[in-house]
């Protein structure tokens, strides 16, 4: 898509998408993953259309769920570190030897203890982020993702 498709067409693209989504949906909250600091970016050596997609992209969820009718206080970010110690109780992990991150596999191996089937590090992630905004908007079951609370086989 980024060969064929300008940025401000993806930006179109993306505010039909939650359009559609916010107006075939009852939702009453939103949350994302808050994009990585321009400090943190610029020291990765992303780009400018790096960066200005993820802010846009993070720009135009909040106009479609404004549209929607979601109050903005009810349009929130979280941070990856803080929905990793929400489901795995650490909030940073390293990386391997080969570079890989130590995070994304203690995702993928909680979430898989809790009987989420994920394909991948992305769903894994995708299920964090789950997790964690759940267990913030309803508190009364954060714990609910704690060993402790599983089925016993």
């Amino acid at each position: 898509m980024r060969d064929i498709w300008p940025r401000p067409a993806r930006f179109l693209w993306f505010f039909g998408m939650c359009a559609d989504f916010f107006d075939e949906n009852q939702i009453d909250e939103v949350w994302y993953e808050a994009p990585l600091a321009l400090a943190v970016m610029n020291k990765i050596g992303a780009t400018e259309e790096t960066v200005a997609l993820l802010r846009g992209l993070a720009a135009v969820l909040e106009l479609g769920a404004m549209r929607a009718g979601i109050r903005a206080d009810k349009i929130q970010t979280y941070a990856v570190q803080d929905a990793r110690q929400h489901l795995t109780g650490q909030r940073r992990h390293g990386r391997s030897k080969s570079g890989a991150s130590l995070g994304k596999a203690e995702v993928m191996r909680v979430a898989k203890m809790l009987g989420v089937d994920c394909a991948n590090e992305n769903e894994s992630d995708a299920f964090c982020g789950w997790s964690y905004a759940c267990a913030l908007a309803n508190p009364r079951i954060a714990h609910l993702v704690t060993p402790l609370f599983q089925p016993q086989s």
